[in-house]
């Protein structure tokens, strides 16, 4: 080989072997941020209470394992692993801790305890990491996986949920803490007094892209810093009080409100675009600026940096497009550049189809005009709101309905409250004597009423019921039936003469309507029925489960074998077989 064709492949050596550093360097990189969030798809197990102890049902109510125990934790519970808790240590605060299978059998044993790790924000409503667990050895923590495998060595004091950031763990060392993820990769080194998060959200990536506020404790006091959700330090650890503008949806760039010295200024990611000169600065999204305030005088900024309105004011309001700033008691009306604006109004709403806009002056009135200022409605609303083009939400008197563009009246003014209907195309109204509840279709007609009711938006229907009725729709507000709802229930929840009983898909009488309420056959087989007050259990062949004796305050409980879901007062939830005895009024 001649010494030309030795350093070509000496040079290709060199650059595979570079891009293969640099490809390492980058997932490994990667690695702090991507891991997978597994979602429980499907609830096997479920906790149990009787006697103030705890165990374990399966979906059939089967005792799994014996309600013993002075906690159960069960961290993915479409598996059968059970962290069993008692004899409580008052000096350690520690539970002896075993961790059982369906079989009653232990495993992952050869450590000091094992414990899931609680969190109050999961997607899938599961309260625990679902798929790890830390243990501890030699008087440290380490984690596990669900097969008892070691992630990481037992090098923490303490381990627990990030709040609003499942996956990722907050640890201690030597009172120091950082964050590493479920895979054990350390994404902040444990060198700060206290991490937070910024409580950023989106729909599509949910708490994903939420950055981390880090605290220092120096001689001067609390300093804080930002690192990003990939964990990268973006601002050193120099402020006194640090909050990301959460409205700002941005997938690239961080807006921090930082205060240094007493001062707040305003940084895109570690840029200032707002030097650290103001008393306070805030966020008003509908315009996209920032109020800013100098010597107790308030101006505007856009989200550039740039000063529209000079801090000159003693007070910035805003009416729609319009500014309201108040200076000697005088109230000026500036359009978003600070020019002077000639309008009797105070507040000026374009609507949504740019022909419109909703106004109200001194007087509190609200009206509608057109783009030449000519009034198109006016009949004294003390609120409107457009909820589509050309449909109005009005208000008067403390009532509300729905008109349109001409005024015509859509919807009676008499509910005490209309809204939007989260992930919809439907209305709720309210009403507060009589607790009733009407679900309003996109055309603005009323679909459904329905008195001491309530609503739950689930999964593809939204269901409307009281004591005495249950409704299904679909998002646009059509009625469903419920074989539609539960196509794979072989039994519906019917009434016929004020009575309850359940038909067949083909409308067959199957168990007689003997019951005051009843609700439909959940996913595991079990419906509650209910007869003078009390509830009772059956199951899809008819047998009953559990005779009426169950005092309830839910309108609608849920059942697994003879056991009533029950929810403890921090929010979580499990199954009892308990008696509560009727009070009885003296």
């Amino acid at each position: 080989m001649n010494k030309k064709k030795v350093i070509i492949l000496i040079s290709i050596i060199l650059l595979v072997a570079i891009v293969a550093t640099c490809l390492t360097i980058y997932f490994m990189r990667r690695a702090k941020y991507v891991y997978d969030i597994v979602e429980v798809s499907s609830i096997e197990y479920n906790t149990v209470r009787t006697d103030n102890r705890y165990g374990v049902i399966d979906r059939n109510g089967n005792i799994i394992i014996e309600p013993n125990y002075d906690v159960i934790q069960i961290p993915d519970p479409s598996k059968p692993l059970f962290v069993c808790m008692s004899n409580y240590n008052t000096e350690t605060k520690e539970y002896e801790t075993k961790v059982l299978n369906d079989k009653k059998e232990q495993v992952i044993t050869g450590y000091e305890t094992v414990q899931a790790i609680p969190t109050e924000t999961a997607l899938d409503g599961v309260p625990f990491e679902n798929t790890v667990l830390k243990y501890k050895k030699d008087g440290k923590y380490g984690l596990i996986d669900l097969e008892g495998k070691e992630i990481t060595e037992p090098i923490y004091d303490e381990i627990s949920a990030v709040t609003y950031k499942e996956g990722m763990l907050l640890v201690k060392q030597e009172d120091k803490v950082g964050v590493i993820n479920i895979n054990g990769v350390q994404v902040i080194k444990t060198e700060y007094d206290n991490i937070t998060v910024d409580n950023y959200y989106d729909v599509n990536t949910k708490y994903q892209r939420t950055g981390f506020i880090v605290c220092k404790i120096e001689e001067n006091g609390y300093r804080y810093g930002y690192i990003d959700y990939k964990g990268n330090k973006i601002l050193n650890t120099e402020y006194t009080e640090i909050e990301r503008v959460t409205e700002i949806e941005d997938e690239k760039d961080v807006y921090l409100i930082a205060y240094k010295d007493g001062q707040a200024g305003l940084l895109k990611n570690s840029k200032i675009i707002l030097n650290h000169e103001y008393e306070d600065i805030i966020y008003y999204a509908y315009n996209d600026v920032f109020i800013i305030q100098r010597n107790a005088k308030q101006g505007v900024a856009d989200r550039e940096g740039n000063i529209k309105i000079d801090p000159q004011y003693s007070n910035i309001s805003f009416g729609g497009i319009y500014v309201n700033a108040t200076e000697n008691n005088t109230v000026k009306i500036l359009d978003l550049n600070g020019n002077e604006v000639n309008d009797e109004y105070i507040s000026k709403v374009p609507t949504k189809d740019g022909k419109h806009f909703i106004v109200y002056g001194e007087d509190g009135i609200y009206k509608i005009i057109d783009e030449n200022g000519n009034i198109v409605i006016d009949k004294n609303y003390t609120n409107i709101e457009e909820i589509d083009n050309n449909y109005f939400i009005v208000a008067s008197d403390r009532n509300n309905g729905i008109i349109d563009l001409s005024g015509k009246s859509l919807v009676d003014l008499k509910y005490n409250s209309i809204v939007e209907l989260d992930n919809t195309e439907l209305l709720q109204a309210n009403i507060s004597s009589t607790s009733t509840v009407s679900l309003i279709n996109k055309n603005m007609q009323v679909v459904a009423t329905m008195d001491e009711a309530s609503i739950d938006v689930q999964k593809n229907y939204i269901r409307l019921y009281s004591e005495t009725e249950n409704k299904y729709f679909d998002y646009s507000g059509n009625e469903l039936n419920a074989t539609d709802v539960f196509p794979n229930n072989q039994l519906y929840a019917k009434k016929i003469d004020d009575k309850w009983g359940f038909i067949d898909k083909d409308g067959n009488l199957k168990i007689q309507n003997d019951y005051d309420m009843v609700t439909e056959f959940n996913e595991y087989g079990f419906a509650g029925i209910e007869l003078d007050g009390k509830w009772g259990v059956i199951n899809e062949a008819g047998e009953i489960i559990q005779e009426p004796i169950y005092v309830l305050e839910e309108i609608s409980p849920s059942f697994i074998g003879k056991y009533y879901k029950a929810n403890q007062w921090y929010g979580n939830s499990y199954y009892t077989d308990e008696v509560i005895e009727e009070s009885v009024e003296e």
